[in-house]
């Protein structure tokens, strides 16, 4: 909001400078952003008045102008022709400088001397006219004296940057309200009673409201017989101090009123009506209307049009239409003030893309006192600077006249909430400065009746805060917060989550957060039966699409749609991990809050690691996340954890295994089948994996174990055995460290290998065994012993040595 000081000065007079005033208003919680003057100094730029008009003998399209500079009669060559004698014009003298930094001298004009040059409002930096048109000053102006003293140049323009809750604050009336309260200057009303003719306006013209609710107030009122021209010059600088661009007389009148009032007008060329009616209802389904932006819009049922009772006429408190724009040819003028329902004005102006500074007052609430006042302001001012006659009367349709709020107050909580201790009558000066009616309700407690046009204020804390604002923040004593201090660490849980997360991004994975809500279909596509507990989904009642229409119950779908999405991308190669959450219940529909389970799930395609000249790739596959995991394991010090060969709905029949700890079940890690994947659009294998961090939990040890270096020698012997495929080499690697005993420091399988020399359905494993004791050095006895038992446990299980 733009605040031209000297406008300001019209209804209140603070007796302070811009500055000053800007200073008090950003105390007072209403941030000023800026204070700038209007325009630059113009040394040599001077008042001049035109007394001759002479043809140039030389050329057609110059004139010869003789100005009175005060005292001083020049002679200028000039090619505008909107002159004559008596005009007040701006000269620039020879050696001046105008905005842009062109310089004036004294020059020869096709044998005409010119000393100096008559300058249009373009060349003064002022959006008013065209370049060929000379900038005629007020007849008041005094000749001789400095332009850019005369135009304002000099004026400060204060910015707010106000808050959403302060649209009183977007006019000018309500910036002098919120200046009386700061400095307790007197608030001076404009002239708002316009000279009336018959007839009677209500006589002869209706208006309609179809949707009250989002129209609560219409009025209309007329001007006839007016002329369309120019606006005074000093309503065209005080606009272009606003920051709007002056049209005509009538056009800027609205605006005008509208800056001054905060209530949004619109002027219709009354005899461009279809009837005498003003009908406000919702659009119809494909109706359209040309605005006054040229654009012609396809409504729908949820924007609120104005019409003359058959075709739309104006989109309501948006924008009007071009169909009954005010042009030269306008002689009767309907002048619109209304109240409209700012939810469906701020959604109106999104959806057409139409932002103004009409909307935005709408959007934000109007004063509901200011609708006729700004009506007959408007009316005021058309009829002394457009010539118009004003019709009697206003018609006004008002179906719930708005009624100001009454808030009761009490001082002793005031000063509670603000750590103050104003007394009780200080608190009432400070609301009757901003305009309240302060009563005496009973001995502690306060009525505040608040004027309409502080539709903020609707509570006791809202009358708090006013307090504070204007008792000031600065004068309100600093107290240290008091409260326990508790010592902040993470739970269990926490650090069972973040070091997982460690591990896992340290082995090359990123982690995925992909949203709690799913779509049922994805389970489908997972091959999920319909009585497995994956498909007793909890429903959102109000979802954003299909997509997001349950709450999941495995985080697998959040991956599968990550990695289909950038395969598309052409990112083939993918490790991701996710931390989160699942929801569970055993009835629907709920009885009772869903079980929040927390889950770790994993998901990897594609080549790791990716291609380059110094390591060779492989695929992702099963065993990359089972390295990963034992990884894991290894840190949270778990050793008693299985593979067991299994399957799921959606996996490879051979490639995938149920994660075991100490007879608990963990979750599953396998490889997707070939024709799910298909299902989900992904055309290269995908290992995932989901695991219960809950059993995690119960099993983990996140206490970090730090094994001391060795003292002692170790003994290492290599074993290789020939054993069913059936048998899993974890099971081998168990036997050996139970049958080795202490002995056994380390297992590690080296080779497998399936092949000629190897019988059918058999397979050759060949392990290092590191022997050794904290303690001493081993014998060869001890070992060789310790070897024997492990050959024992080994055929037991049907291994034989390999030869």
């Amino acid at each position: 909001m733009r605040v031209p000081y000297s406008w300001l000065l019209d209804y209140i007079d603070p007796e302070i400078s811009a500055e000053e005033l800007a200073n008090l208003l950003t105390l007072s919680g209403i941030e000023v952003e800026s204070v700038e003057t209007f325009g630059p100094n113009l040394p040599g730029v001077v008042v001049g008045e035109v007394k001759s008009l002479e043809p140039h003998p030389g050329r057609s399209n110059l004139v010869l102008v003789d100005t009175d500079l005060g005292g001083e009669i020049v002679r200028i060559v000039c090619g505008a022709k909107n002159m004559q004698p008596g005009d007040k014009v701006p000269v620039a003298k020879p050696g001046s400088t105008l905005p842009g930094g062109r310089r004036i001298e004294e020059a020869v004009i096709y044998g005409s001397s010119s000393t100096g040059m008559i300058c249009s409002a373009q060349e003064l930096d002022l959006e008013l006219g065209t370049e060929d048109e000379i900038l005629i000053l007020d007849q008041d102006a005094k000749t001789g004296s400095p332009v850019d003293k005369v135009l304002g140049f000099d004026d400060k323009v204060i910015e707010l940057e106000l808050t959403p809750n302060r649209s009183d604050c977007l006019s000018m009336i309500g910036v002098a309200y919120e200046t009386a309260a700061l400095t307790g200057a007197e608030i001076k009303m404009p002239a708002m009673d316009p000279p009336e003719t018959e007839p009677s306006l209500e006589s002869i013209f209706n208006v309609r409201i179809e949707d009250p609710d989002l129209c609560p107030r219409y009025t209309a009122r007329a001007v006839k017989e007016v002329e369309i021209k120019k606006s005074p010059l000093w309503m065209q600088l005080r606009l272009l101090k606003a920051g709007i661009r002056p049209i005509s007389n009538i056009v800027d009148i609205t605006n005008y009123v509208m800056w001054e009032f905060g209530q949004p007008l619109h002027a219709f060329d009354l005899k461009l009506l279809e009837s005498n009616e003003i009908v406000v209802r919702r659009a119809e389904e494909e109706e359209t209307l040309v605005t006054l932006d040229g654009v012609e819009r396809k409504l729908t049922p949820e924007a609120l049009v104005i019409t003359d009772g058959k075709t739309p006429i104006g989109l309501a408190g948006v924008m009007g239409g071009e169909n009954t724009e005010i042009s030269q040819a306008t002689r009767e003028v309907l002048i619109e003030a209304a109240g409209f329902n700012p939810t469906n004005i701020r959604r109106t102006a999104r959806r057409y893309n139409l932002p103004s500074e009409a909307s935005q007052r709408f959007e934000k609430g109007v004063n509901p006192e200011a609708v006729l006042w700004s009506q007959n302001r408007a009316a005021l001012l058309m009829n002394r600077y457009a010539d118009g006659k004003v019709l009697q009367g206003v018609v006004d349709f008002n179906q719930s006249p708005a009624r100001p709020a009454i808030i009761s107050v009490n001082p002793e909580r005031v000063n509670r909430i603000l750590g103050t201790e104003i007394p009780g009558n200080d608190i009432r000066d400070v609301l009757s400065k901003l305009g309240f009616k302060v009563n005496s309700k009973t001995s502690d407690e306060l009525e505040v009746i608040v004027p309409l046009r502080r539709g903020d204020v609707k509570i006791e804390e809202d009358v708090v805060e006013e307090v504070a604002r204007l008792y000031g923040y600065n004068r309100i004593p600093y107290t240290l917060p008091r409260g326990e201090l508790l010592e902040n660490r993470q739970t269990e849980e926490e650090r069972l989550h973040n070091l997982t997360r460690d591990i896992f991004t340290a082995s090359g994975f990123y982690e995925a957060v992909t949203y709690s809500f799913i779509n049922f279909n994805d389970l489908v596509r997972l091959r999920y039966s319909a009585d497995d507990p994956k498909m007793k989904t909890i429903p959102v009642q109000n979802p954003f699409s299909e997509e997001q229409g349950v709450m999941r119950t495995t985080i697998l779908p959040g991956l599968l749609r990550v990695i289909r999405h950038n395969i598309s991308h052409r990112e083939l190669n993918q490790l991701f991990f996710e931390v989160g959450s699942v929801y569970e219940t055993d009835n629907l529909p709920l009885q009772e809050l869903p079980r929040e389970n927390a889950r770790l799930a994993v998901a990897a395609t594609g080549m790791v690691p990716e291609q380059n000249w110094a390591v060779s790739s492989r695929e992702a596959d099963f065993f990359t996340v089972k390295g990963v995991l034992e990884a894991l394991f290894s840190r949270l010090q778990i050793e008693d954890y299985q593979f067991i060969p299994a399957q799921m709905p959606f996996s490879h029949p051979t490639r995938c295994a149920k994660v075991k700890i100490g007879g608990s079940e963990l979750g599953f890690l396998g490889q997707i089948h070939p024709d799910v994947a298909g299902d989900w659009e992904i055309d290269q294998p995908v290992t995932v994996g989901e695991f219960d961090l809950t059993v995690l939990e119960k099993k983990a040890n996140l206490v970090p174990r730090i094994n001391p270096l060795p003292r002692y020698p170790a003994a290492s012997r290599d074993l290789a055995v020939v054993v069913p495929r059936e048998i899993p080499a974890q099971q081998l690697e168990q036997a050996i460290k139970k049958a080795g005993g202490d002995l056994v420091s380390e297992v590690k399988l080296f080779d497998l290998y399936e092949g000629k020399q190897i019988p059918k359905g058999k397979r050759s494993l060949a392990y290092s065994i590191t022997f050794r004791l904290e303690q001493r050095t081993l014998t060869d006895e001890e070992v060789n012993r310790a070897q024997e038992n492990i050959q024992k446990a080994l055929f037991e299980l049907g291994a034989v040595l390999r030869s």
